[in-house]
């Protein structure tokens, strides 16, 4: 299914490092670029590593300010649900997908109810790394576009 290894790579606005991790690309469709990840696999963070629990099937626009992981538990377990990064839309070169991450994040249930998270981030670093009105404009746009798809359980929040 997945034919190339890609290395996805974000940071926060000001360049600083975010999260970074190889990813195996499974298709484009015009704007999108879908990659996959598996459960047990480490992603590297400020923080350190994490493991990934979950098989996750990622979405990114280069017209969009947002991406989308698909998380589905391991073994066939199922829909777990969906995890939104709102972001700069990204820029995909030679194997490599780049974006900065602006904070704000909606979280996705497989019943679609759906949470807008990290606010106070979105505040504080719209501040500190003085976004443009631009960018907040964006950033506040890609929530509603989000909120939208989901409420209308259109792609990729169908649940099939």
């Amino acid at each position: 299914m997945a034919d190339r290894l890609m290395r996805v790579r974000s940071t926060k606005y000001d360049g600083s490092p975010h999260w970074e991790f190889d990813s195996w690309h499974v298709r484009d469709e015009g704007t999108l670029l879908v990659t996959v990840n598996h459960a047990g696999q480490a992603l590297e963070s400020p923080r350190g590593p994490w493991v990934t629990p979950h098989d996750t099937t990622n979405h990114f626009w280069t017209d969009r300010w947002y991406n989308v992981m698909r998380r589905e538990l391991p073994d066939g377990g199922g829909l777990y649900g969906w995890y939104c990064n709102v972001t700069t839309p990204p820029e995909f070169s030679a194997g490599l997908i780049t974006y900065a991450d602006l904070d704000l994040d909606v979280i996705v249930e497989p019943d679609l109810t759906a949470a807008v998270i990290d606010e106070d981030d979105f505040a504080e670093n719209s501040k500190l790394m003085a976004y443009p009105a631009e960018v907040v404009e964006c950033a506040r746009a890609a929530v509603d576009e989000l909120l939208a798809l989901v409420r209308g359980g259109r792609p990729p929040f169908d649940v099939q």
